[in-house]
């Protein structure tokens, strides 16, 4: 008996490291979804969110990771701000029912850069929700082997009536601006707001954020911002009231617009000569960079009046050419030599 307890005793000696208590294993879990938002368009509630889809170590999920979007009502005594933020993702975990479980070519779709975009088409078919309501959203992500990440904290959106899209929108352009205008399709609805959308032909997606910093009361906007040559297509929304949460209609029709650049520059002004020639036609001397103001003559000849104009000439494809500056006059003094043959302007 003694040989025993002496080799188990042994034994356990050298399996024990440091004195201490026993610490927990880490878990290693997917990343949660990140800055969750939600907003209304038309009907639909759009909800959004930053997906890592990676795990806290900083292994990428596989291939049959899943994103789950959950949805409930709030209840009179459940609701974010009333309860402690833990209780409410733990209640809401349990009851809050499953809208959708986005996985593959899916998900891809939903967030192919990273940014979530989910749209639940269904949350004013809920029974006494026809006109608005309050729901609350969560979304959690589980990876290939069933591990979950954290439930967000639910976000909480009551939802109005949606108002009508606007309607008439026109897209016109001028110098330096692409002009938009629109009208409400209910005329006597008083205190709509409008934001602006703008997405090039080669963007398939539409545009997170409106072109306008704040909503406009006003049925008209200019982009200043645009490129000439590029193909825009412009929507318009309505908002029943300021943000937030942002709630807005169904996008007007697209407005399709490709701005040229035909405005030739303005004309250059201040010219002075200290030579000048004149013919009955004009001939191009040369061209200098535009950040050059002067040019030398040097194949003027003595005792002849010169008339000098200048232009400008934008970067355009094909350039355009402004009208000419006012004329200016000047004759080298005869007793000059005249410039070698075959010379050429210079500074």
């Amino acid at each position: 008996m003694s040989v025993a307890l002496g080799l188990a005793a042994a034994l356990l000696g050298a399996g024990c490291g440091k004195k201490g208590p026993p610490q927990a294993p880490v878990r290693i879990l997917p990343r949660p979804a990140q800055n969750v938002q939600v907003r209304q368009v038309g009907g639909d509630i759009v909800v959004e969110a930053n997906l890592s889809l990676s795990r806290s170590d900083g292994t990428p999920l596989g291939p049959g990771a899943t994103v789950r979007i959950l949805r409930m009502p709030p209840t009179a005594t459940l609701r974010p701000g009333m309860v402690s933020a833990r209780y409410l993702v733990a209640t809401f975990q349990k009851e809050a029912k499953l809208i959708g479980a986005l996985t593959g070519s899916a998900l891809q779709q939903a967030a192919p850069d990273g940014h979530l975009e989910f749209r639940d088409t269904q949350a004013l078919t809920e029974p006494g929700a026809s006109k608005g309501g309050h729901f609350m959203y969560g979304i959690q992500v589980v990876d290939e082997r069933g591990q979950k990440s954290l439930m967000t904290v639910p976000i909480d959106i009551e939802v109005t009536e949606s108002p009508a899209a606007p309607v008439h929108l026109t897209v016109a352009t001028a110098e330096g601006e692409v002009r938009l205008a629109w009208e409400p399709r209910d005329p006597d609805r008083k205190g709509e707001l409008y934001n602006v959308y703008r997405r090039s032909a080669a963007q398939a997606s539409e545009p997170r954020v409106p072109l306008n910093s704040t909503p406009i009361p006003e049925h008209a906007y200019v982009d200043k911002s645009f490129q000439y040559g590029e193909t825009y297509r412009y929507t318009v929304r309505a908002l029943p009231s300021p943000p937030p949460p942002l709630r807005e209609s169904p996008p007007s029709a697209l407005g399709e617009v490709r701005p040229l650049d035909i405005y030739p520059p303005k004309a250059p002004t201040g010219l002075a000569a200290a030579v000048e020639v004149r013919s009955s036609e004009w001939v191009l001397l040369g061209e200098v960079g535009a950040a050059e103001t002067s040019f030398a003559d040097a194949a003027a000849s003595p005792g002849v009046r010169y008339h000098y104009a200048v232009t400008a000439v934008d970067g355009a494809s094909p350039p355009n050419e402004s009208p000419r500056s006012d004329e200016q006059s000047e004759m080298r003094p005869v007793g000059e030599g005249a410039a070698p043959e075959g010379a050429s302007p210079g500074r």
